[in-house]
């Protein structure tokens, strides 16, 4: 179980990062109810029978100690399971899961070096949950909340290619001065959507305080790459209870 929990990566902050992505994109919506709850676990699922695809290459030890055999199978169920479960919701969560299994899938195919496996990270694992968590939660089309989902993927995407941390692979990391000139730009890139997109949906206030905490998480990150999946969980989390307390009527 400690081997399964640690190729899962539910012992790092990798975990509650995970939950959150699996989550935020519904605050968006109208409400939860149980088709909300149902999707957030098909994106949860899926997320982690990701990660254990992932770490099915990167960590043979613990690969070894639960067996070659049990992790593939466990990485095959778990697709099933997030599958059936986002089938279960609707055809619009089910295509967005399908699509975030086939590029968790693809990853493992990629070039060593390069940028399209942090794309293709922050894509399976951030913009797809947000979208399918949103459309469960009776979301339309609205141009501003595409633009805090894309910011978000554009913040991961940038994480990725500056810190290689636990959920993303070595092998798809570009550690090069182009790269993490590529971060940086996606990071900045990425506070913009997200502060333009709070700010047509909630008003200038809440932008402002959306884009100078992320920024704030990700300064305190800077210096230490092991606090980078730690800080974007909390940048999400922020992005996920501005829309909730935007909903709540000012004081008479």
């Amino acid at each position: 179980m400690t081997a399964l929990t640690h190729l899962h990566r539910l012992d790092t902050p990798s975990g509650v990062l995970a939950a959150c992505c699996a989550a935020w994109g519904a605050c968006y919506a109208t409400g939860p109810d149980l088709g909300v709850v149902v999707a957030v676990l098909a994106n949860f699922t899926a997320t982690l029978s990701g990660t254990l695809l992932d770490s099915s290459r990167t960590q043979p030890v613990a690969v070894r100690e639960v067996g070659t055999g049990q992790v593939r199978a466990l990485v095959v169920a778990e697709m099933v399971v997030a599958l059936a479960l986002a089938t279960a919701v609707s055809w619009r969560v089910a295509a967005g899961v399908a699509l975030a299994l086939l590029l968790h899938l693809a990853r493992t195919r990629l070039p060593r070096h390069g940028y399209a496996g942090p794309v293709a990270l922050a894509t399976a694992t951030v913009l797809l949950p947000a979208v399918t968590a949103y459309s469960a939660a009776g979301g339309q089309a609205d141009p501003a909340v595409w633009l805090v989902f894309s910011g978000a993927t554009a913040l991961a995407t940038g994480r990725a290619l500056r810190w290689p941390a636990d959920d993303q692979p070595r092998d798809t990391t570009v550690r090069t001065r182009s790269a993490v000139g590529a971060a940086l730009q996606l990071t900045a890139g990425g506070l913009l959507m997200t502060g333009a997109g709070l700010w047509f949906r909630f008003g200038w206030s809440w932008a402002v305080a959306g884009v100078v905490a992320c920024s704030a998480f990700l300064l305190a990150a800077r210096d230490r790459p092991d606090h980078g999946e730690s800080a974007a969980a909390a940048s999400t989390v922020v992005l996920a209870v501005i829309p909730l307390l935007a909903k709540i009527p000012p004081s008479a």
